[in-house]
């Protein structure tokens, strides 16, 4: 018995052990394979390759910047090709002073800041007592004048002054003295009357000139009395207002200003560029203030500039000036924007010269 015990119990341990002999072959490939894992990650951990990689991708990153450059530098090249470019631009317009003819005290004003008149609106007015009263005192000077030569006038004699014709002597010598005595005296009145017409007539010519001065006078004082409805001789927008009520204003003060709806540009250049800028091109120009609108325009010609006023070019190193070119907007471009441009307003302009 104890010997068929022993014999069973050796069968199932060799059993056991041929079970456990296939879990043993499993498990060794599997601590293969993480070795292998780990010693790859120790390779890829050493400095060199880290160094390696490192090195590869700033090659790939330099190589991509390159061609970015080369391709921006190209798309560069041919845009100045094409146009000209400068910020050193602004809007600029005609800026009308309203003044005033007369002096006198402000009664009203009729306009408002930033407004949009038209020609011959009135926009201040002065107190008009003192030049209603002038005036008057005119036309009653012209009224006197006006008699004054009226009355000098019917002094001219209108009858014909004639020289008695010669008469034959008489033989007797009395006749003869009395004669004489008649000669003489109508010849001196004749002097007398001819002296006084000369007078008349000189007067008479006097006091036309006096009534042609007091017509002057009243014409005068009529037109300083217009002058007191202070008014626009152009449309625009009203700015730079200098006036309040109640004020003393002098002849020549400037009251305000009418800025035109008609703006242009003025951008400043290079001088050695200007032989590539032609009247007549096309521009494009961006108005900082209207930065989402893209205006159309056309180059007028070089502007005017004094010596003293020419800016340089700092970028330059010949330290060249840059000289003014005007631009102008084309209508329809600037069309609804015309009264919403203001004087100094920032622009880029870019000239189409190809």
């Amino acid at each position: 018995m104890k010997l068929k015990n022993f014999l069973q119990q050796s069968q199932q341990v060799t059993r056991l052990s041929e079970q456990k002999t296939p879990v043993v072959s499993q498990l060794e490939p599997t601590n293969t394979s993480s070795k292998s894992n780990n010693a790859f990650k120790e390779r890829l951990s050493s400095p060199w390759v880290r160094h390696l990689l490192l090195l590869t991708g700033l090659g790939v990153l330099f190589s991509t910047i390159a061609v970015y450059i080369a391709n921006y530098a190209y798309e560069q090249w041919q845009y100045m090709q094409k146009y000209l470019e400068t910020d050193n631009a602004y809007v600029s317009a005609e800026i009308n002073p309203v003044i005033s003819r007369v002096s006198g005290i402000v009664t009203e004003i009729r306009f408002n800041d930033n407004q949009m008149v038209s020609p011959g609106m009135v926009l201040v007015k002065l107190d008009k007592s003192n030049y209603q009263l002038s005036l008057a005192r005119a036309k009653v000077s012209l009224e006197l004048a006006k008699q004054q030569a009226a009355l000098a006038q019917e002094k001219i004699p209108k009858i014909a002054i004639e020289i008695p014709s010669p008469q034959p002597v008489p033989e007797n010598k009395k006749a003869q003295i009395q004669q004489q005595a008649f000669r003489k005296k109508r010849t001196l009145q004749l002097q007398i009357l001819n002296q006084q017409k000369k007078i008349n007539e000189q007067q008479y010519k006097v006091a036309n000139v006096t009534f042609a001065q007091k017509q002057l006078e009243v014409t005068k004082a009529q037109l300083e009395l217009n002058y007191t409805n202070i008014a626009t001789l152009i449309g625009g927008v009203v700015g730079n207002k200098n006036v309040q009520v109640g004020q003393q204003v002098l002849p020549g003060q400037t009251l305000l200003s009418i800025i035109q709806p008609r703006p242009w540009i003025i951008a400043y250049f290079p001088e050695k560029q200007l032989e590539k800028i032609q009247p007549e091109q096309k521009v494009k120009i961006t108005v900082s203030a209207f930065a989402n609108r893209q205006f159309q325009g056309k180059v007028d010609s070089i502007a005017f500039m004094p010596q003293d006023n020419l800016t340089t070019n700092s970028a330059s190193s010949n330290s060249l000036h840059e000289i003014p070119v005007k631009i102008l907007f084309d209508k329809s471009s600037l069309q609804g924007y015309e009264s919403r441009f203001t004087p100094g307003m920032s622009a880029v302009v870019k000239v189409e010269i190809k």
